[in-house]
């Protein structure tokens, strides 16, 4: 086995915290770069990467800067090899500082890494039941947002279908760029707490993912007090999958069923709102 890969291993039992895949990883820290298309310069891209794990169908980067979204194909070089990947996901790693990718082989390329992967078979590792995983606490809450780009003073509206005190999820069929910047009202009554935030995550069809990078005290004061007399939303990566969760053969995840057919729903009096939003923020 090649050097650079003296630390790898393959992943089985309590040694992994990803859990229920279709197939083996072997888990690295390999250094490579991506290269693509930037939507928003209209020119192509070259990114620092690191690789943390492979699989016969693709693999787990991370990067400061990620300016793809899922569906995107991308190059990966690392040393003398080369190959061409589709976005599979976007995420980011716990502490926020890195993006993660989840990427999979176009074509087939078994000669890519220049080592014998393990045959491909499933992988019946459960990950333990944590009970910390996220750092503030998620409510269900249906609350009317508007959210306003950083180039643009036309308003979108829409609605939360989760809250916490860190950020939300905002229903939208086209779905933002991951690390656009943007100002972000929730209303609170006939009020509105206005924070800037970050895209950090998305879903396609579905909505994305937005947290807040600087609210007012006040303003998050009451947040928290609206947002606490609802119920909680279990996390999903806490327990193992049970009948109601579905298997995503995409994300290589159990994820629940109903998420995935979500009518957005708008306030009765979206109207008036949309009046007095005529209004710049201070």
């Amino acid at each position: 086995m090649p050097s650079h890969f003296e630390n790898a291993g393959v992943l089985i039992g309590g040694l992994s915290i990803m859990g229920h895949r279709q197939e083996p990883r072997i888990q690295l820290n390999s250094q490579a770069s991506l290269c693509g298309m930037d939507p928003h310069q209209g020119r192509s891209f070259l990114e620092p990467v690191m690789i943390r794990n492979i699989s016969h169908r693709g693999l787990l980067v991370q990067v400061r800067r990620c300016v793809v979204k899922p569906g995107d194909i991308v190059v990966l070089r690392r040393g003398q090899n080369k190959g061409r990947f589709q976005v599979i996901w976007v995420g980011e790693t716990a502490d926020g500082q890195r993006k993660q990718l989840g990427l999979r082989h176009v074509l087939s390329a078994p000669l890519f890494w220049g080592l014998d992967l393990p045959l491909p078979a499933p992988d019946n590792y459960r990950r333990p039941r944590l009970h910390a995983r996220r750092r503030h606490r998620r409510y269900s809450r249906e609350l009317a947002v508007e959210l306003r780009g950083d180039n643009s003073r036309i308003p979108i509206w829409s609605s939360t279908s989760d809250i916490s005190e860190a950020g939300c999820f905002v229903h939208m069929l086209n779905v933002l760029p991951i690390s656009a910047s943007l100002d972000i009202a929730v209303w609170v009554g006939e009020a509105k707490v206005w924070a800037q935030g970050i895209v950090v995550s998305n879903l396609s069809g579905s909505g994305t993912g937005i947290k807040f990078i600087s609210i007012c005290e006040e303003g998050r004061q009451r947040l928290r007090e609206l947002i606490e007399s609802g119920p909680e939303v279990a996390d999903r990566r806490t327990t193992a999958p049970d009948e109601s969760l579905g298997w995503d053969s995409e994300t290589e995840t159990y994820s629940e069923q109903m998420e995935w057919s979500y009518t957005p729903k708008y306030p009765e009096n979206l109207g008036t709102l949309r009046k007095q939003a005529r209004v710049p923020p201070d």
